[in-house]
């Protein structure tokens, strides 16, 4: 009887200690903005960018799990190989056209590769090393692994605030960015990735802007965490919390008073309106949280086609003007790039009486309605680019005179029949087989020949000299 009293106890001591872990383990959250900086601090001037200043070049990199990723990378790698050269500083660069990248913009599977570009570029081997990190590597069984060890960590998940996104978050965090926070980020190209704010249904981005809204400092935040934020597709992996720090501020600036103003004739002023005042009351909506960045734009579109209004970086340069205001040299090559990872699935939902599953219905109020929404973003940026080719073709527009504009779109669906089925049929998981990834790089050297798409090959022939 002593003995099982004891065994009794020891266990109820166990459970007692494993509850106390649990509830003393917490996600790691974003910082506050420093306040205690002394007067008059500047943060360091970034580090000079040769670029070439003729060209803005912009890229969205799609969801779709480790085939976006990994179309993202094969996508990047040719553009490396095609030359680009131009003069700045009074010598002759002798580039590629992956070097002349500006912005990058990514949602879900593609905000990994978007990351690893924006750290790394093509030097010291790092895409490489982010391939063998990422896209080689079984990421649903390194993640499976670390829910069962070690085995305290699934007492963790007894915790309220710790869930399974935090487990990938700290993967991410560790085993693929080696723990880099957004300070290390180069300030060229612009990173951009995008997530969801569940309580708006609008995009976050995790730039300084969107941080400043919640009173935060966005150089401090992990890249891992963004990126698992960005790819937390509802039920398989929970949200990503941030806090919204700071105290409420008053509602009076210039752009806020416009946007009250048109808010009854425009949506995207009546937005804005709701996402200002849902941030500014930081007593009430204390934390922000954030889902897969697809919900809204499973192709980081929006972000780009933001850039067409009138604060934009692509209104301004067309403006001659740099994102700060300042005058720059005429824009020649407005390219934007949009590598759409997205597959089409066969479905047989329609020859049966009963009614489709949740999984089912899942799909369809999300994978297929964010595709739609996606590819009606995609016709807008077109027309933004034809209408800027237009506007280049009349000789009112002075200032626009030497610009061409490309929108450039690298999709399965252009492949012929038996290679775009092949890639069509690979699975949107974050595991990949060596076969399926041969698939990946094996369209996209085909979508990116010569001959097999003419908005890249005109670009290609303007820059080389070989067009008009």
């Amino acid at each position: 009887m002593r003995t099982l009293r004891f065994t009794l106890g020891g266990i109820a001591g166990a459970l007692a200690v494993c509850c106390l872990v649990s509830a003393c383990h917490t996600p790691r959250y974003n910082e506050a903005t420093r306040t205690d900086l002394p007067t008059g601090a500047t943060p360091p001037a970034a580090p000079a960018v040769v670029q070439d200043e003729n060209m803005l070049f912009l890229v969205s990199f799609s969801g779709g799990g480790t085939r976006a990723a990994a179309m993202s990378c094969s996508v990047l790698e040719q553009l490396g190989k095609i030359p680009y050269s131009y003069t700045a500083d009074g010598r002759t660069i002798q580039s590629n056209l992956a070097n002349e990248i500006d912005y990058v913009s990514g949602i879900s599977g593609g905000s990994f590769a978007a990351a690893a570009w924006a750290l790394y570029g093509d030097t010291k081997g790092g895409m490489a090393a982010f391939r063998k990190r990422f896209v080689e590597r079984d990421i649903q069984g390194a993640l499976l692994k670390n829910i069962l060890w070690p085995p305290w960590r699934m007492f963790w998940l007894l915790s309220p605030r710790y869930d399974r996104i935090h487990i990938a978050a700290e993967l991410y965090d560790r085993d693929v960015f080696d723990g880099r926070t957004f300070e290390s980020v180069p300030p060229h190209p612009e990173l951009r990735i995008n997530a969801t704010n569940l309580s708006l249904g609008n995009r976050f981005t995790f730039a300084e802007d969107d941080f400043a809204l919640i009173g935060s400092d966005l150089s401090k935040y992990p890249i891992g965490f963004a990126c698992a934020a960005s790819s937390a597709f509802p039920v398989l992996l929970s949200p990503i919390t941030l806090k919204n720090h700071g105290t409420s501020a008053t509602l009076n600036d210039r752009e806020y008073i416009a946007a009250v103003a048109n808010s009854k004739r425009q949506v995207e002023a009546e937005l804005y309106v709701r996402m200002r005042k849902f941030y500014n009351a930081k007593d009430r909506n204390r934390f922000v949280h954030l889902a897969d960045g697809g919900l809204v734009d499973n192709q980081g579109l929006q972000a780009i086609l933001d850039e067409f209004q009138s604060n934009g970086r692509i209104n301004k340069r067309l403006n001659g003007k740099d994102p700060n205001g300042n005058d720059m040299p005429p824009l020649q090559h407005l390219v934007i790039l949009n590598v759409n990872a997205g597959v089409v699935g066969e479905d047989d939902s329609s020859q049966d009486e009963d009614a489709p599953g949740i999984a089912q219905v899942l799909g369809y109020t999300t994978v297929l309605s964010m595709d739609l929404l996606s590819a009606k973003r995609w016709v807008q940026i077109r027309e933004q680019v034809n209408d800027t080719n237009k506007r280049a073709m009349d000789p009112s527009n002075p200032a626009l005179s030497e610009v061409q504009a490309f929108a450039i779109e690298i999709n399965f669906r252009n492949l012929d029949e038996e290679m775009r089925d092949k890639a069509w049929a690979l699975p949107t998981t974050f595991a990949l087989d060596e076969d399926q990834l041969a698939v990946i790089d094996e369209s996209v050297a085909v979508l990116m020949q010569k001959g097999n798409n003419k908005a890249l090959d005109t670009l290609v022939a303007r820059i080389q000299g070989d067009g008009n």
